[in-house]
């Protein structure tokens, strides 16, 4: 029986657009100049047509992998490890080795996406103008690639964005010398909008999502408590370093209380808590933050027995080289749940793990 050339055609442009349809045209043509005993099957000539290769440009196949990324920071001795390979480390999620690694890389040049976010409370006005200097200059210091992105937020009792994204120190500087101290602290909320305005910014690319705090960690404002703080910035991959501002020994209790509070906001999301003894010294706890950021790894791996049932599943990893132990920092676990949201948007694919943490 012979083979209609418009039924041919209809099938294979459902599969391949316009490409598709020029190449089956092609191939179509060939097929009716021909005589019947010259070609013993009409389908081959049409799955060869379908076979012909085309760039990615033109469309992309995608499927979802229950994959999880993880950037984490490596140190020896008090000092960034930068020469680990994958045999060197150990993953656990939920009890249990991955089915698989997937990759393992460093991420010395990864884009950087940084939030400063600056305690602008009452509490804050005697060393207000050594924060501001010392959190310009990390600006400055730590956004070197083209790519690298930061905006800045001041909070006391309401968050206010003083400049958007942007690579330009200058502006970023601008940014931090409009903030101004005045009213209370509703740190959580600042953190919580902060993670998601890093969340919601469209990548084409893997990026590191990181969020610099400088705060005396009190929070007696807002809606946000402390574990949905921490929420956010594991829903949105974000790395939370916080910079005490706690120096006054004359206010003990109050100063405990909130270092408690940055330390459990950096611990949980895998960054670090800095206590500079004086406001002098806080440029050299940004330093110390810059140079951490430019020294993380990143393993990706596949679950073991993974059911997206929102069950929350802690991550571990654990380091040795040369027989010595290797101290790693990273976040402590996820929700897994369906979703195709915040990776999709990170990584440009479709995904079914959402990350959140307790």
């Amino acid at each position: 029986m012979a083979t209609h050339p418009a039924g041919i055609l209809n099938r294979i442009a459902d599969r391949k657009g316009r490409r598709g349809l020029l190449v089956a045209l092609i191939a179509v043509l060939g097929l009716s100049s021909q005589p019947a005993g010259a070609q013993n099957c009409a389908e081959c000539a049409i799955s060869a047509a379908v076979e012909t290769p085309a760039s990615a440009s033109e469309w992309t196949i995608s499927k979802q992998v229950n994959e999880v990324n993880v950037l984490f920071l490596a140190s020896r001795g008090g000092k960034a490890a930068g020469d680990l390979s994958q045999n060197d480390i150990l993953v656990e999620d939920d009890g249990k080795p991955p089915a698989a690694i997937l990759g393992f890389r460093t991420e010395h040049d990864l884009p950087l996406r940084v939030g400063m976010v600056i305690d602008t409370s009452s509490s804050v006005n005697s060393r207000f103008r050594f924060e501001q200097a010392a959190a310009s200059l990390f600006l400055r210091q730590v956004l070197q690639g083209e790519d690298d992105l930061a905006f800045v937020m001041g909070f006391d009792n309401h968050s206010k964005v003083t400049q958007d994204f942007v690579h330009d120190a200058n502006l970023l500087s601008q940014g931090v010398e409009k903030l101004h101290p005045d009213g209370g602290t509703a740190l959580y909320d600042a953190v919580s909008r902060a993670c998601q305005k890093l969340q919601h910014r469209p990548e084409q690319e893997m990026v590191a999502r990181v969020l610099v705090v400088l705060s005396d960690g009190d929070n007696n404002a807002g809606d946000v408590s402390l574990e949905g703080a921490i929420d956010a910035a594991q829903r949105a991959e974000v790395t939370i370093y916080t910079i005490s501002t706690n120096w006054n020994s004359d206010e003990r209790l109050t100063g405990d209380l909130g270092n408690k509070n940055l330390h459990r906001l950096s611990e949980q999301t895998g960054g670090r808590m800095l206590m500079p003894p004086n406001p002098k010294s806080v440029t050299k706890a940004f330093a110390k933050i810059g140079e951490e950021l430019r020294s993380r790894y990143a393993v990706s791996y596949k679950p073991a027995d993974f059911v997206s049932d929102g069950h929350y599943r802690k991550i571990k990893i654990q380091g040795r080289k040369a027989g010595e132990k290797v101290q790693i920092r990273a976040r402590k676990g996820y929700y897994a749940s369906l979703a195709s949201g915040i990776n999709a948007e990170s990584h440009g694919a479709d995904s079914t793990v959402t990350m959140a943490s307790r």
